[in-house]
């Protein structure tokens, strides 16, 4: 008796999109398949997804730097991207098989694969009936249902999960006269021996009647004989015929593979070579390219650079090749990423920009004026483009919250932040960050300093500038500048608040503070108004940056004062930590005190009798 037919599943891993394109041409037919019948293509069918197989794919694939809700990475830079499988029976049982039994073969095995994988990760399927033996063929995109990244791991991994999925399939399509295959076998030819139902198996002996001394009707006789030889030579001819597809596909295969070696070995060598040009640009002198590119160097600090619109320190030491651009308040590292921001053009425009002045050719030091002249005018034009600074939307919601992480947290007067709340200047965004808003010297908003409320998984705050702000046109201040006698320089808006309550506590009047949103070793554009007469105090952050800060300001006539602690909020708090425990350090606000600070904040003179517990007086009272 003759052994059932075989079961066929496979599958295989696909690591890149350029594999999945070429897997997705032979499924389209785009590539040529010899051993497909093009009559027959009528006989193919699209299952589950679109006419474009790789296309699917990448419609379920996460991107490369995507993360999940706890933070992990949904795709790593090896990740199985698909999973192509196929799914068929031997070539005899197609054969045999009538229109019924091979219906229900693709409606059991679409099926399985559904339970198996998951309808969701099921990128695209289809059969293909233009070949002599029918399969179905498509991508599993390994999507793990827990974490939502590529996991192929989960559904394949492992020789006994293979086994167990070759065992399971079997068992679906059995009760159409299919078996599994040889368990435990390990050797690739024997798998494709299976999967050509044992080609070179010898060829069953037919059975031919002896024909009756009488026929009564020989052509009926002769007939039937034929189709009984028919039947019993079916099997063997189809294995024949498979054995010539075979063997001219194994021929085309060795071709194409050829084919496509080549072709991948010179598109590695070309990536090779324009990995190599990246990265000779991006190792480029950073001194080297902010001169091609217009830049100023400071010679009072020869690590800074300057342009219009751009204030750009290089690194130096372990963080040499870092930049960091004071006035956007953003930085990278690498001479591409430099001149991609100095140009405002993306990274294909700087590394054309950098090859074509730092090439084989042309060096640093052979930079023409007509060069650099045009470098200067993209600068200029970048600038241009840039749309005029929006200030981060108020979200009233959020707006408690954030009062009482800067009147609890930082404890910063009630009093003054309420008024700077009224006023404008001081308000939660929607990521319930506290923002100051930085004005010019004609009160236009120019940027907006952004302190974080809600701690980080480091258990730090973020603190920066919003997107747009323009440091050099102006800052954060409390107090009328034309008015002070004394003018305070320091490094933020929650330090400038501090400050103004200390020095109204001192009895001190007629003062102006001015947050430069860091440290700057030179006044901003703006500070230059200020009168010739008035006294200039730097108050910058004690620490090294500040006196280094400090050190460039003293040829601008300014004064170094220091906070005890490392700013100016540090010593608020430790007055205030005084007051609560019953120390001298930090008393109740008096009446002098509050006019003095309110007279700061509002910029005009406060009018007498502020209460003295610390309530908020109103606008009559302070002349406000």
């Amino acid at each position: 008796m003759a052994e059932a037919p075989y079961a066929i599943y496979r599958h295989a891993k696909l690591k890149s999109m350029g594999l999945i394109h070429a897997s997705a041409q032979h499924m389209t037919r785009q590539r040529d398949t010899p051993n497909a019948d093009p009559a027959r293509r009528d006989q193919n069918m699209v299952l589950i997804g679109g006419d474009d197989p790789a296309a699917d794919v990448a419609a379920l694939v996460p991107a490369l730097d995507a993360r999940g809700e706890d933070g992990r990475r949904l795709r790593r830079s090896n990740s199985v991207l698909a999973i192509e499988v196929l799914l068929t029976a031997s070539p005899e049982w197609w054969a045999a098989a009538d229109a019924d039994a091979q219906q229900a073969w693709l409606d059991r095995s679409t099926e399985w694969l559904v339970s198996e994988y998951g309808r969701e990760n099921i990128a695209h399927l289809r059969l293909h009936g233009d070949e002599r033996t029918p399969h179905l063929t498509g991508f599993i995109v390994p999507l793990d249902p827990e974490g939502g990244g590529l996991n192929a791991r989960r559904w394949i991994g492992g020789a006994h999960r293979c086994a167990q999925q070759q065992t399971d399939y079997a068992a679906v399509v059995e009760p159409l006269g299919l078996r599994r295959g040889v368990e435990g076998s390990t050797a690739e030819h024997e798998r494709v021996k299976r999967h050509y139902g044992q080609i070179a198996a010898p060829v069953t002996e037919l059975k031919i009647e002896r024909p009756p001394r009488l026929i009564i009707d020989p052509e009926g006789w002769a007939t039937e004989q034929a189709a009984s030889v028919a039947q019993q030579a079916a099997p063997a001819l189809a294995r024949a015929q498979t054995a010539e597809s075979d063997r001219t596909a194994r021929k085309s295969a060795v071709a194409q593979a050829t084919k496509e070696r080549g072709r991948r070995e010179r598109a590695e060598a070309s990536l090779e070579r324009q990995k190599a040009v990246t990265d000779r640009m991006r190792a480029l002198p950073l001194p080297d390219v902010l001169d091609a590119l217009g830049f100023q160097q400071d010679k009072a600090e020869p690590d800074r650079w300057r342009a219009e619109g751009f204030n750009v320190t290089i690194g130096t030491g372990q963080k040499a090749g870092k930049w960091w651009d004071h006035a956007a308040q953003t930085g990278r590292g690498g001479a591409i990423d430099l001149t991609a921001h100095a140009l405002g053009c993306d990274f294909k425009g700087a590394l054309a920009w950098l090859s074509d002045r730092f090439g084989p050719g042309p060096t640093a030091a052979d930079l023409t004026a007509r060069m650099r002249a045009e470098a200067v005018a993209q600068v200029k034009a970048a600038i241009a483009e840039r749309e005029p600074f929006t200030p981060p939307a108020p979200t009233t919601e959020h707006w408690p919250e954030v009062r009482r992480h800067l009147t609890a947290d930082r404890a910063l007067p009630a009093p003054y932040i309420d008024r700077l709340h009224e006023l404008g200047d001081c308000y939660a965004d929607a990521r319930r960050n506290a923002v100051f808003l930085c004005r010019d010297e004609a009160g236009r908003v120019v940027g907006a300093e952004m302190k974080g409320t809600v701690k980080r998984s480091d258990g730090s705050r973020f603190s920066g500038m919003a997107p747009g702000s323009a440091k050099d046109a102006g800052g954060f201040r409390l107090g009328a500048l034309a008015k002070a006698a004394t003018v305070y320089l320091v490094e933020s808006a929650i330090d400038a608040i501090s400050l103004a309550r200390l020095r109204a506590a001192a009895g001190e009047k007629g003062f102006a503070i001015i947050s430069t949103a860091g440290t700057t070793p030179q006044p901003r554009r703006w500070f230059a108004g200020i009168a010739e007469t008035v006294r200039r105090v730097c108050a910058f952050d004690n620490d090294r940056a500040g006196d280094k800060a400090a050190e460039g300001l003293l040829r601008h006539r300014f004064e170094r004062l220091r906070p005890r602690g490392k700013d100016w909020n540090d010593d608020l708090r430790a007055a205030t930590k005084g007051q609560s425990e019953g120390g001298a350090a930090n008393p109740a606000p008096t009446t002098e005190v509050l006019k003095a600070a309110w007279a700061a904040i509002g910029g005009r003179a406060a009018t007498p009798e502020a209460p003295d517990d610390g309530s908020v007086p109103d606008d009559t009272e302070l002349g406000l």
